[in-house]
């Protein structure tokens, strides 16, 4: 069963890579690659730079 979830959390994130890389966002916050980060990072960069978005 773990296995399953291992599969999901994998294509959530490269889901949100996927979103990121379509909005020309390459780089983390702290400049590192977006493979390189968790979930929970991926997430949380991609909701700060679509609020910062919004705002411009």
């Amino acid at each position: 069963m773990n296995n399953f979830s291992d599969r999901v959390r994998g294509n959530e994130k490269q889901l949100i890579i996927h979103q990121l890389l379509n909005m020309e966002f390459y780089k983390s916050s702290d400049d590192r690659q977006l493979y390189e980060l968790t979930l929970q990072e991926l997430k949380h960069e991609y909701n700060t730079y679509v609020i910062n978005r919004n705002f411009e």
